[in-house]
């Protein structure tokens, strides 16, 4: 199979197109014919060796990155019965996938824990951007901050993948919406519903906002959420490890790791193909020049939804 590989973590490592030969199919696995796959924030940590145990334990040179993907299965491992042969589906690979097994690749495997059906009404391009950033917006949303109707919530990074489903799922569950962004993203979140955009490049969040029940962080500032909240409110992260102090604070505060379900993509791609839930997503071609291009967008911060490649 061709795969898109690099061969040691560090800012300086291109990616490559490799020949390699197919991951090897084990019981309560499925062999996916990739047709897409998403750009996170984690595969450009992974890339700068940023990511320990367990993600790197499997990991091998050459190296395939990369955990979101949509595909058709073509072949089933013993003890797999939801799924068959010829099935469109999506999902994530696990955290610790083996070093040729990432999805920058025409193949992978995957056990069906993170696994769901495309529904037909979404391409393979919108459900490969879904995994990672719905799931991690999904759990924060309605299990970690548990979001209720008439709730004032803060989104930190409002316009990003996870932030921009954040701000959807949230304002679904009834919740009065605040997010940062930059002025180009101020349209953008007024569409997906925002009550309140905050141009962080001109005023901090704690100048405008008090008394929030909930903050939801994906850009790594805690202090700044902090800020907004009352003394019982609370802060979820995905983008820093809380300090000491910050946890002493009267406000609740902790790091979410994912951990997604099949449940979750069902209900992620119900909302996306019922049209209660827009993923804004552009897509590049198959080939390591995109996947350095994505990578490098994805790292300043700046890219409006999800990068897609497609095969």
């Amino acid at each position: 199979m061709q795969a898109i590989t690099i061969d040691a973590l560090n800012p300086q490592s291109r990616f490559v197109l490799t020949n390699m030969p197919r991951p090897t199919l084990n019981a309560g696995e499925v062999l996916i014919n990739i047709k897409a796959f998403s750009i996170n924030p984690m595969d450009v940590a992974a890339k700068l060796g940023l990511l320990g145990s367990p993600f790197s334990d499997n990991w091998s040179f050459p190296l395939v990155l990369g955990w979101d993907m949509a595909g058709v299965i073509v072949a089933v491992g013993d003890g797999v019965t939801d799924y068959q042969v010829g099935d469109r589906v999506f999902g994530g690979l696990p955290s610790n996938h083996a070093g040729n097994n990432g999805s920058y690749a025409e193949f992978c495997v995957t056990p069906t824990t993170e696994l769901a059906k495309t529904p037909a009404a979404l391409s393979d391009a919108q459900a490969a951007a879904l995994p990672i950033a719905g799931m991690t917006a999904y759990q924060a949303i309605t299990e970690s901050l548990n979001v209720q109707p008439g709730q004032k919530l803060l989104i930190q990074g409002g316009a990003g993948g996870v932030g921009s489903l954040a701000v959807q799922l949230a304002k679904l569950r009834g919740a009065y919406v605040a997010a940062t962004a930059g002025p180009a993203h101020t349209q953008l979140l007024q569409a997906l519903g925002v009550d309140q955009v905050i141009d962080y490049h001109q005023v901090q969040p704690a100048d405008v906002l008090h008394d929030y029940d909930g903050v939801f962080d994906t850009v790594g500032d805690i202090d700044g959420g902090l800020a907004t909240l009352k003394p019982t409110g609370k802060l979820i992260t995905v983008a820093a490890q809380p300090t000491a102090a910050q946890l002493a604070q009267p406000q609740s505060v902790a790091f979410q790791f994912t951990h997604g379900t099949t449940a979750m993509l069902d209900a992620l791609a119900k909302h996306l193909a019922d049209g209660a839930l827009t993923q804004p997503i552009e897509t590049l071609p198959f080939s390591a020049a995109s996947v350095q291009a994505a990578q490098e967008r994805v790292a300043g911060r700046h890219v409006t939804g999800k990068l897609v490649i497609t095969h």
